[in-house]
């Protein structure tokens, strides 16, 4: 499943008049790219209104990729301004996915932002009923983690954009909290998750975390076995008794890990993957992005252009498998 956390459209609240045309048609052939690498999901976030409401209707008209929002409602009819989550079937499993901001700019004349959390708790009781698993996409600041956590603790991960934190891979997750993870702004990096679900009501294990755990433990055991590699450990350092008991707790630690791994019903495994010149190109998609770029260049009036902007323009990916 292929997901923005929203943010994609533009980079800034405001389009300017003598950049409308260039931002405007990058802001088209994006979704042209997203359409390509099968995106199922958009959350409007505060930056998508930056080309007016009636751009971004054309942007929604002219694609078959649901853009999604809890909370936000047309101000002259007061009705959501679009559908409220999508359900994307995976089969043996359906994926869930509610769409939220808390970053829409007041004065907007034809949106009314509602408020996040009574919003995204009446749509977790109907997505509640119809999905396996259930996935929010929430443009908000920083600050709000801890609140979404706490108010949001039916759905099973939550997806920030606009924050600049990355989530630290093999980072440790606190019991029966819901994780929430962000790759950070301008789609530097992907976020990809990959599930592997025996019984959805059993609960998820993060591999990636004791993976990072057994890798370390085992360094540093290997490390201590550098002194005299033909003594065993133990006997190596039986007269250091500060040394010998920190072998036997990263022993401890890595039978313990690999008995998590082993024993977990869930698997599931978080990675950040830069967005970087290092990834092999796909030869139609470069030519695509290329020639996007050199006509919003041309657009512009300008001689200088970021290289792969398009590219790496604000894709908060969520990937599950």
């Amino acid at each position: 499943v292929i997901l923005d956390a929203g943010e994609v459209l533009f980079d800034s609240p405001i389009v300017l008049d003598n950049t409308r045309s260039a931002d405007e048609y990058k802001a088209r052939n994006i979704i042209k790219g997203y359409e390509e690498i099968g995106c199922n999901a958009i959350n409007i976030g505060g930056y998508e209104l930056a080309g007016g409401v009636k751009f971004l209707q054309s942007i929604m008209d002219s694609t078959d990729i649901p853009f999604i929002s809890a909370n936000l409602r047309n101000k002259s009819t007061g009705k959501l301004f679009t559908d409220p989550y999508v359900i994307v079937d995976r089969e043996p499993f359906r994926v869930g996915v509610i769409g939220l901001t808390s970053l829409i700019k007041d004065e907007n004349k034809f949106i009314v932002m509602d408020d996040i959390y009574i919003s995204g708790k009446k749509y977790m009781k109907e997505i509640r009923k119809k999905a396996d698993i259930v996935i929010m996409l929430v443009n908000a600041d920083r600050k709000e983690k801890q609140v979404l956590q706490d108010e949001f603790k039916d759905a099973d991960y939550i997806v920030i954009s606009r924050d600049i934190a990355r989530t630290k891979q093999g980072q440790p997750h606190q019991k029966n909290v819901t994780p929430v993870f962000c790759p950070g702004k301008q789609g530097k990096y992907m976020a990809f998750m990959e599930m592997d679900i025996t019984n959805t009501d059993s609960p998820y294990v993060d591999v990636s975390y004791y993976n990072k755990l057994i890798q370390n433990s085992e360094r540093r055991i290997a490390n201590y076995q550098k002194k005299n590699p033909d003594i065993p450990l133990k006997e190596l350092y039986s007269e250091n008794q500060a040394v010998y008991r920190q072998i036997v707790t990263l022993e401890k630690q890595l039978v313990d890990a690999k008995d998590q791994i082993a024993n977990a019903r869930n698997k599931v495994e978080f990675e950040l993957i830069p967005m970087s010149r290092k990834i092999t190109d796909n030869p139609k998609m470069l030519s695509f992005v290329d020639g996007i770029l050199a006509k919003e260049k041309q657009l512009r009036g300008s001689s200088f252009l970021p290289h792969n902007d398009l590219n790496h323009h604000n894709h908060n990916h969520h990937n599950k498998k």
